[in-house]
């Protein structure tokens, strides 16, 4: 995997980083890399000043960081964990989910979410990445933004589209390096339904697409022997 700097110029760099966001991340990867290796990879990476400087548990943008501070992060996690990094990017997607359903559910419509249990479990998948996309879209209200998400049914599939993926802000790569918001669509749906799902990577914005995009296997997975 190769990630490098964009020479052109990338419109999701100038999205501002909202507060609460970025600090989900954060601690996430903390829980995974420790808080030694997540200090070695914020100072390589541009991040120094966050180092124990987390940005506060708030729905604002007081930091004054971009999108590209958070694709800087990624990709210093990718580089970071080297074989490695699917595995272990994905956890920390994971746990970002946690976060933000627990401390930010509200924004996420996570009670509505529960009550759609008796519902076919493809209209529960829709409404779990709908909430999912509406949450992120609220969250760039907050701070006087607006992003661009998009869900198309392909048949077997949902196809989450995002038109300006934090993970790939910036960035060129020679493969999709949004395992971040993978594991964060995996860990929602298997919160909201109880089930696992297959979310695979088809498209990202660091390879050339307008939008990176997600399907999600409307067919739950078989549970492991």
């Amino acid at each position: 995997m190769q990630i490098t700097e964009r020479t052109d110029h990338d419109p999701a760099t100038d999205l501002l980083l909202v507060d609460a966001y970025m600090r989900w991340a954060l601690l996430a990867a903390e829980e995974v890399v420790g808080k030694n290796g997540l200090a070695v990879i914020l100072r390589q990476n541009g991040l120094a000043h966050l180092i124990n400087n987390y940005p506060p548990e708030q729905l604002k943008a007081t930091t004054g960081m971009t999108l590209i501070h958070y694709a800087n992060l990624n990709a210093g996690l990718l580089n970071f964990f080297g074989r490695s990094a699917r595995s272990m990017t994905l956890r920390i997607g994971r746990q970002t989910a946690r976060y933000s359903i627990d401390r930010q559910g509200a924004l996420f419509g996570t009670a509505a979410l529960l009550a759609s249990k008796m519902l076919p479990i493809s209209t529960q998948i829709k409404m779990g990445l709908s909430a999912m996309q509406g949450g992120m879209r609220r969250l760039s209200q907050s701070v006087g933004q607006d992003r661009h998400f998009e869900l198309e049914d392909r048949g077997d599939a949902w196809a989450y589209h995002d038109f300006a993926d934090p993970t790939s802000a910036g960035k060129v790569a020679d493969e999709p390096i949004g395992w971040i918001q993978t594991g964060a669509i995996q860990e929602t749906l298997h919160w909201q339904i109880g089930k696992d799902f297959e979310v695979e990577q088809v498209a990202c914005r660091s390879m050339g697409a307008p939008a990176s995009i997600w399907l999600v296997h409307k067919t739950p997975k078989l549970p492991s022997a």
